[in-house]
């Protein structure tokens, strides 16, 4: 028998995902530019943006072919095409109806025909694919419901977030027992004299190192090399 609590627990989730995912991408959601971002990656408004981050609800209608054709609209108001003229100056502007139909292999009476909502149906998965392709969009742009186009753009700037957080550690550190040092101290705090002896200590172990590696009397090549000399 249903309870009718799957409704508020969904809610409440989503609630908790959109605040969770809002402190792990850094952003803040009283920022104008955080909340311009937001609205440019998920064709809300700065308002409903703000509402979902606060934990509102909103009254928003089914994703139809009106809201469709309104996101495809606002993708025409916001995703420019760049231009410069004879003169070198270099302008924006939007995309032509025709422009945009040649390059999703549509009619512009087609295109334009779903723009003024006179169409009752959504672009089929072949025009929809197109579109988000000629905008540079994920297809899911068109159909998530507000709630998951926010997610879907946090869950994105948080992993992003993440992945510059970890990503420099195996790049900057190669030697296997240099990683293992790594490993195992971790997020130890050292204090300062033990983190100089530590720095002392290897900074001889590379100088070695180096001295080792180097065949004997190898040197810079460039100050060596006679004038004219072809390598």
């Amino acid at each position: 028998m249903h309870d009718g609590s799957t409704g508020h627990e969904d809610r409440s989730a989503t609630v908790n995902d959109l605040a969770l995912l809002l402190s792990r991408a850094g952003l803040d959601r009283s920022h104008p530019g955080d909340l311009k971002r937001l609205s440019y990656q998920t064709s809300l408004s700065e308002a409903d943006v703000r509402s979902l981050l606060d934990g509102a609800e909103l009254d928003v209608p089914e994703v139809g072919h009106r809201e469709v054709a309104r996101r495809i609209q606002f993708l025409i108001e916001t995703r420019l095409c760049t231009e410069e003229d004879p003169g070198g100056t270099v302008r924006t502007r939007q995309y032509t109806v025709p422009e945009i139909a040649a390059g999703i292999g549509v009619t512009p009476q087609w295109l334009n025909t779903l723009l003024t909502q006179r169409k009752q149906s959504s672009p089929n998965l072949k025009h929809s694919t197109a579109l988000a392709r000629f905008f540079g969009v994920p297809l899911n742009f068109l159909t998530d419901e507000p709630a998951e186009a926010l997610l879907r753009v946090l869950r994105s700037e948080a992993g992003q977030q993440l992945d510059a957080h970890l990503s420099p550690r195996p790049r900057t550190v190669s030697n296997r027992y240099a990683l293992q040092v790594q490993r195992r101290l971790g997020d130890v705090e050292l204090d300062a004299s033990m983190e100089r002896a530590l720095m002392l200590f290897v900074d001889g172990l590379a100088r070695e190192g180096s001295t080792r590696s180097r065949p004997r009397g190898d040197g810079p090549r460039d100050a060596q090399a006679p004038h004219g000399a072809e390598f």
